[in-house]
């Protein structure tokens, strides 16, 4: 299928727009989208009009040219031309062909793009960066070099598209598969959204769907993570939700936002607060709210509603154009300034950075103002993130406005809205308009209000003398969702609506500890335990080395012996003398020999395979910690590492014990011996099970 400039722009912003274009899909329509669209084709075709206007006389071609010939080609611009090479075709904007001064060089041809914004994204280069892969795939040859003219000052930005070439090479395939797929592609929700013409379509279908992309503020990793464990919908992710213990000597917790709770809130329709959501006490609270123009960093409305002990006064401070910045922020923070205690409360950062933006353009005798404004600004949105979960799918002031009840006076009112509301009224200075965006601004300064007055009732430490707020939705803290479930309870043997359930649950079980518990046999893993215990060992310092040889063969006793191979082995034991005792590691050496007479193989020291690692003083002190002085093991095995600084693994020190038994085996009959010669013994009535028995 055919992909065009067209196609490959609507890709750039979502799979799903890309498809829906390729198939004709009516679009249901927005306002915003309308107005970018027209605005582009306003100032490409204005672009063009000054281009053909500074270009000598009979240099422009406009429409469908000949590719073939550009080299003996008279023109110096081509015009909204259209350049098609196999299944690839774009419609440029302009096309720049530069005459080479050397002979037999090929023209240089830079294509040119006309963007209205003043700010550009990647997708804008990217846009490029097609129009020149295209015309490279048309005539054999790179094209290395583009331009694009944006922004109210026309500034032109050359843009090397051959750095560009592999990114746009492996998009076209991208969309190549997508096109050629009858299905349509996974539809997912994400910021272009607000801009798109296909809003309310894909929206109906998300919701139809409970897709789990309706929480606007979940990343595309976040979300693919879900979906490896089988999450699609805000339902099913709404039963993961686990509250978690803050840890008590955790200086800086963390406080990350849940989107497990925010799916259980909007299943439950309840308000869930999670911790200690709290705003700083003030007796005045100024609501700001500040309106601009992202693409040029301008400022031309700032709302500001103080209120103090019940009494409300509303400040706007509105500007025609922006040379008055300066003057409405001035006058805003003479008058935030009346109030020396107030509290300034704004939604987003939006605020806090035109403020900081503007300092540099203020009077130095107003910068100490602005810090302390900047002092006591308080964000709400960074206390509603974490700790207040709405059942809504987003944590937007209108969002959450009309789910307590607030109401704008207009209802499409939104930032895109206000954008399209203030360019209009740059044009037309209608008055009507310009009553629509202060009442926008007003009563966005009032909804913050209501959403700041509602999570402060909830966090209150007067709350349950309060007088209780009339709403219809409960309220809960996340604290009383394990209250309803006793703690031995998540022990206890799962019940399964089905037999095939828990057979599907006890496979599942039995795969993953065959699949990923492994430590003790997987051969790699095995391999490395082998060498760091060898290296642990290598570190010890011997105390000394005890070498045994043998001189004659222990069968036969011949002398014609041969040695074979060496054998040692390390003792680690407690040395005591008279002004106490110290660790001792002695490695004992030996060989094996084989006898050139009778073929006897045997070893110069008379020892089992798998001789013991500890000595005979070690062992003593493992008795006598157990046995004489009453510790268990564990206590004995610590005050060795305490004292002497090596460690014992605590079953060779319950090991120790056999071991001396078996030692002094021999004296358990004169023991006996001596107790019954006793005139008196002392028995022990105490009942004694023994195993099996």
């Amino acid at each position: 299928m055919l992909i065009t400039s067209h196609l490959f722009e609507a890709y750039l912003k979502c799979q799903t727009k890309c498809f829906l274009r390729s198939f004709g899909e009516t679009a249901t329509g927005n306002d915003y989208s309308e107005w970018v669209q027209a605005q582009q084709s306003s100032y490409r075709s204005e672009g063009i009009k000054r281009l053909t206007q500074e270009a000598a006389k009979n240099q422009c071609v406009i429409g469908s040219i000949n590719w073939e010939d550009v080299q003996s080609a008279k023109w110096s611009f081509a015009i909204e031309t259209t350049a098609r090479a196999q299944n690839l075709e774009s419609t440029i904007h302009a096309v720049a062909r530069v005459t080479s001064e050397v002979q037999d060089k090929l023209e240089l041809l830079i294509p040119i793009r006309f963007v209205f914004t003043n700010k550009l994204d990647k997708d804008a280069k990217l846009l490029l960066a097609f129009d020149a892969f295209v015309l490279s795939k048309l005539l054999g040859r790179e094209v290395g070099l583009g331009k694009i003219v944006h922004g109210d000052d026309r500034t032109t930005l050359n843009v090397k598209t051959g750095a560009l070439v592999s990114e746009v090479r492996g998009l076209t395939e991208k969309i190549g598969d997508l096109l050629s797929s009858n299905s349509p592609p996974e539809l997912i929700l994400n910021r272009h959204c607000p801009q798109c013409e296909f809003q309310n379509q894909c929206r109906q279908k998300a919701v139809e769907k409970d897709d789990i992309s309706l929480l606007s503020s979940i990343t595309e990793t976040e979300r693919q993570g879900h979906r490896s464990k089988g999450i699609f919908t805000v339902t099913q992710l709404s039963y993961t939700f686990r509250p978690r213990r803050v840890p008590k000597r955790a200086k800086n917790p963390a406080t990350p936002h849940y989107f497990a709770l925010q799916a259980l809130a909007i299943r439950e329709k309840t308000v869930y607060v999670h911790g200690a959501p709290r705003f700083p006490e003030s007796k005045t609270q100024v609501y700001l709210d500040i309106e601009g123009l992202p693409d040029n960093q301008s400022y031309y409305l700032i709302g500001a509603l103080t209120v103090s002990e019940e009494k409300e006064i509303f400040h706007s401070f509105w500007a025609d154009h922006e040379s008055q910045e300066v003057d409405i922020f001035s006058q805003f923070v003479e008058a935030v300034c009346q109030w020396a205690d107030s509290r300034i409360l704004h939604f987003g950062r939006y605020e806090t950075v035109a403020l900081k933006r503007m300092k540099a353009k203020l009077p130095e005798s107003l910068h100490a103002k602005i810090d302390a404004i900047l002092e006591r600004a308080t964000n709400v949105l960074s206390v509603i993130h974490p700790h207040v979960y709405f059942p809504v799918y987003s944590n937007s002031l209108k969002d959450i406005g009309h789910f307590l009840g607030f109401e704008w006076a207009h209802e499409e009112a939104t930032g895109l809205q206000a954008i399209l509301w203030r360019k209009n009224w740059n044009k037309t200075k209608s008055p009507d308009i310009k009553a629509q965006l202060l009442q926008y601004n007003q009563d966005d300064c009032r909804a913050l209000r209501h959403v700041f007055e509602f999570i402060n009732h909830l966090t209150s430490p007067d709350r349950m003398t309060a007088a209780p707020l009339q709403v219809s939705f409960k309220t809960t803290p996340t604290g009383d969702l394990t209250k309803d479930r006793p703690h031995w309870d998540r022990f206890r043997p799962r019940e399964y609506a089905s037999q095939d359930l828990k057979k599907v649950a006890k496979c599942a079980y039995f795969d993953y500890q065959r699949e990923r518990v492994y430590v003790r046999t997987h051969p790699h893993l095995k391999v490395l335990s082998k060498s760091r215990h060898k290296l642990r060992q290598a570190s010890i310092r011997i105390n000394k080395v005890q070498v045994i040889v043998s001189q004659r063969c222990p069968q036969c006793q011949s002398k014609k012996i041969d040695k074979l191979n060496q054998l040692s082995h390390q003792v680690i034991d407690l040395k005591f003398f008279n002004g106490g005792m110290k660790r001792w590691f002695t490695r004992i050496v030996s060989w094996r020999y084989e006898c050139l007479k009778c073929n006897n193989v045997f070893n110069s020291e008379a020892r089992s395979p798998n001789p013991t690692k500890y000595g005979h003083g070690l062992m003593s002190w493992f008795v006598y910690g157990n046995v004489a002085c009453g510790m268990n093991m564990l206590r004995v095995e610590k005050s060795l590492r305490d004292i002497f600084g090596f460690e014992v693994a605590w079953s060779q020190a319950y090991r120790s014990k056999s071991h001396i038994a078996e030692l002094y085996q021999s004296l358990y009959p004169e023991i006996l011996k001596g107790i019954l010669a006793s005139p008196v013994i002392h028995i022990d009535e105490t009942t004694v099970r023994l195993r099996k028995q």
